[in-house]
């Protein structure tokens, strides 16, 4: 069997929709759910369709309607009780750039959501592409080991920065830890190994299995550093905002905080793009090293790969995944 399956958008848009219908996404969030995945699939981003064979987009058999509560003029918390992870996510970045259009700044706090957000440089992307500034750091389920221990005490907890710029928003998202969740979800169902180093099994070694991987700790990115930042991810979206964190008992929640600064707070709006164009030319410009044919800014690659699929009206899809899709579709 290849290992790729070229499929028009089109066709792949009836397939999304058909399966997230299938396991059990409500009719309401069924557009915005397959936005987001889609978002990351074109970008070649491993948060993108595999969580729908994964069923990791689902809302709690119990969800209720997220509520709302301004704390602050500019600071809102959102109870998800149970409620789809992205559809709550999209909504809080909304309510922060609404906040931030009043106030300079808007932050939003996100509890008890279920579900993945997936990529959270969606969100980060929608702030931007508003003017403004864009914050978010995402809490996940305990899968990674903090430096020095072998058992998953934080979650991979992503975080995003988005600034907006002439020729559209620049946006840097990456996890915390040395490979996504999904990674590891999609090794395992391509039967793939992955690189050393970057998980443990349940007993504490280092393996290259991602079914064992599954069952045991993730190492975060760049060692103590990455740890570090996941651990203070761990404590912003988990204590502060009311969320759990590994040991606490009870129900596990999840939760986000999404920011959005008006660049008017801060000085003149039409200086601060001018000035952040004048620098990433330079960035751009920089000397390169060695083999190295173009500086990248953060998400130009993702960008241009995204842009390329949708003017084709095509992508090329991992085989399994697609034979997994049609099979959901049409269950």
């Amino acid at each position: 069997m290849a290992r790729t399956v070229t499929v028009s958008l089109n066709e792949l848009t009836d397939i999304v929709d058909a399966s997230l219908r299938k396991i059990g996404v409500p009719e309401g969030d069924v557009v915005v759910v397959r936005e987001v995945l889609l978002y990351a699939e074109l970008r070649g981003n491993n948060q993108g369709l595999v969580k729908i064979p994964a069923r990791g987009v689902l809302p709690r058999a119990d969800a209720r309607p997220p509520s709302f509560e301004r704390r602050m003029p500019c600071v809102m918390h959102i109870d998800a009780h149970g409620s789809s992870g992205i559809a709550t996510l999209k909504r809080a970045a909304l309510e922060a750039v609404a906040l931030a259009s009043v106030h300079g700044i808007g932050l939003v706090a996100v509890r008890d959501r279920a579900g993945s957000t997936g990529a959270i440089g969606y969100y980060a992307e929608l702030i931007a592409a508003q003017g403004l500034v864009a914050i978010l750091v995402g809490g996940s389920p305990k899968a990674v080991a903090p430096a020095g221990a072998v058992e998953p005490m934080l979650g991979t907890n992503p975080l995003a920065i988005g600034v907006p710029a002439a020729t559209g928003p620049i946006v840097l998202d990456m996890a915390t830890s040395s490979m996504a969740w999904y990674g590891l979800i999609q090794a395992q169902s391509r039967g793939e190994p992955i690189p050393p180093g970057i998980a443990f099994d349940a007993d504490g070694r280092f393996t290259t299995n991602p079914a064992e991987a599954l069952k045991g700790a993730i190492t975060a990115f760049a060692g103590h550093k990455g740890a570090g930042l996941a651990l203070m991810i761990e404590i912003l979206t988990g204590p502060l905002i009311g969320n759990s964190v590994a040991g606490e008992g009870g129900p596990p929640s999840y939760g986000e905080i999404a920011i959005a600064l008006d660049p008017r707070a801060f000085g003149a709006r039409t200086e601060f793009e001018a000035r952040t164009a004048a620098f990433l030319a330079r960035v751009k410009a920089a000397r390169r090293a060695a083999g190295c044919e173009e500086i990248l800014l953060p998400g130009e690659g993702g960008n241009r790969r995204s842009a390329a699929a949708r003017v084709a009206n095509r992508i090329d899809l991992d085989a399994v995944l697609y034979a997994q899709l049609v099979e959901l579709a049409r269950g």
